[in-house]
């Protein structure tokens, strides 16, 4: 038997897990890998992280108590590789997984492998390949002593902002991949949003796909400055011969499912997010290549809108901004509402303070959010700073919307985000027609004041019910 010498494990090689193990190399950790797939062990060596020949020989490799984290695909893969692991553990070893698990799945995990006197965290990790390399946002979940075993592993190997360690513990069972669930449907509606700007400024001001880039490097110097800002102004400037790659990548998106999870589970919780779920709408709308292809050739646009003129980016800059930060809103109310739903333990500030740096979704705008959120409200958008800032920018939003619709370009996202704002800020809507509806064909009963009982008007003559 080999001796028990390194520190931590890694199972799952592939680029982020691969990533992940050289980061904690470079932090002088003894680091073991595992990967089902010769390749990936050959790489592994290349880059100096030594690999056990089984699962059952990392486990032997490792000092007691183990810590392994898994960076395999979600789903049975984990559920597969925790199976083969157990028998080789013993009570009190720490098994993390750092894939995008939904939910759920954690906290069955966490169930079982509590049974068995076996540590579970569930590792919300943001930050792509490079992120895993030189610091990615971590979102922990699970029991607080098992997450202080490994505190200071995984703030070494997390990313950090002002000094502090963007790298927390979320909650119990599945909080850090809810968060991170959370944060990858929000991250969805930021990309619509800068597609969307794109789209904007080719369509309708005309602007090349260089003067593109300029504008947003010189956006992402200020108040938008962001990790999405600065990689769409890269794509923008990067070309391929003659041409921009852009102009080469076939135009439908694909996704994972952690976005339509956030949609799905947004709906359990009857919480709204339309700026997050169009964004998946239109990746799903984009996947018809055939029928918009079919469409466009058959209809004439011009017949149905009209060419306006160039929009100020000034007010396109604004625009772009309460968009946004109505986007970010949505996804911290959804984390609101689930929070006590859940009962996970963390506070939207310090949500945003994980992702301040290292994820994808890191921002000047979380950093502003991480200050505002310390004021606890019923919803964020009641956050004075947040309401006064949304004020300020609305109304270039609106404008922006409305002449792009006048010239005849969707801007989805940024429409519904708009009407979230509008139907948040009325003080009453004509819900009461629909509910006036369901009581005529349903007897569903409506009510007079929100603390009422249910009563039921004879709509065609029926005496009435209460």
């Amino acid at each position: 038997m080999k001796k028990s010498s390194h520190t931590i494990g890694f199972v799952g090689l592939g680029v982020m897990g691969l990533n992940l193990a050289r980061n904690a190399a470079s932090k002088n950790m003894s680091v073991l890998g595992w990967d089902p797939q010769e390749e990936q062990r050959n790489l592994a060596d290349k880059h100096n992280i030594p690999c056990a020949s089984s699962l059952q020989d990392l486990i032997q490799q490792l000092e007691t108590p183990r810590k392994v984290i898994l960076m395999v695909p979600a789903g049975d893969p984990v559920d597969q590789v925790i199976q083969s692991l157990i028998p080789s553990l013993a009570e009190g070893d720490l098994v993390m997984d750092g894939g995008n698990s939904f939910f759920k799945d954690t906290d069955r995990r966490f169930k079982e492998l509590s049974e068995s006197g076996i540590h579970f965290l569930g590792l919300g990790i943001s930050g792509g390949h490079k992120g895993a390399l030189e610091g990615p946002s971590i979102m922990a979940g699970g029991e607080e002593g098992a997450y202080h075993e490994v505190k200071s592993i995984l703030e070494a190997l997390g990313a950090s902002y002002d000094g502090t360690p963007c790298v927390d513990l979320m909650g119990s069972g599945s909080a850090g991949h809810f968060v991170k669930m959370v944060h990858n449907g929000i991250e969805y509606g930021l990309m619509q949003l800068l597609a969307e700007t794109f789209d904007l400024l080719i369509q309708i001001d005309a602007y090349s796909y260089e003067q593109c880039a300029s504008l947003f490097q010189e956006w992402n110097k200020g108040r938008l400055e962001g990790y999405l800002m600065q990689i769409t102004a890269d794509i923008l400037a990067i070309s391929s011969g003659p041409k921009p790659v852009l102009n080469e990548i076939f135009d439908a998106a694909g996704q994972k499912g952690t976005g339509s999870w956030t949609v799905q589970n947004s709906l359990e919780l009857g919480v709204p997010v339309p700026g997050i779920d169009t964004a998946i709408r239109m990746r799903q709308i984009s996947s018809y290549w055939k029928e918009r292809k079919e469409l466009n050739a058959s209809i004439a646009k011009a017949s149905n809108s009209q060419k306006g003129s160039a929009i100020d980016v000034e007010l396109v800059e604004k625009a772009l901004y309460a968009s946004m930060l109505l986007m970010y809103i949505q996804g911290f109310h959804h984390l609101q509402v689930a929070c006590k739903a859940y009962e996970y333990s963390f506070s939207l500030s310090k949500v945003a303070k994980t992702w301040r740096n290292g994820c994808i979704i890191n921002s000047q705008m979380v950093r502003f959010l991480t200050a505002a959120l310390e004021t606890k409200a019923e919803h964020p958008l009641l956050v004075p700073e947040i309401m006064d800032q949304l004020q300020t920018d609305i109304r270039s939003l609106r404008s922006v919307v409305s002449d792009a619709t006048h010239s005849g370009l969707s801007l989805p996202a940024m429409s519904a985000n708009l009407g979230y704002w509008d139907t948040f800020t009325r003080g009453e809507l004509p819900t009461r027609l629909i509910q006036a509806q369901r009581d005529y064909f349903g007897g569903h009963g409506y009510q007079t004041s929100p603390d009422s009982d249910l009563t039921s008007y004879p709509w065609e003559g029926d005496e009435p019910t209460s």
